[in-house]
């Protein structure tokens, strides 16, 4: 039973290189344009912006598992 479990795990592992080897190949033609840009500034100047939606923030707090005043309490993940 094993073997077969293994035969088939070899069968997956070669697909999925042959999949990435086509992959890689495919985007080795694509073309892009160079990636830097310079500014002479960096930030944006501070303002008063828009006001609120109030509906949009009832929705949202209500769609929400858990709040506490005017924060929503989430689970903090794990970096693996």
């Amino acid at each position: 039973m094993s073997s077969s479990r293994e035969k088939k795990e070899d069968e997956i592992k070669k697909e999925a290189k042959r999949i990435l080897d086509k992959f890689a190949k495919a985007l080795s033609k694509v073309r892009t344009g160079e990636g830097f840009v310079e500014r002479e500034e960096d930030r944006r100047e501070e303002g008063d912006g828009i006001p609120g939606d109030n509906d949009f923030r009832e929705r949202f707090f209500e769609n929400a598992p858990s709040v506490s005043k005017d924060c929503i309490k989430a689970e903090r993940g794990e970096w693996k």
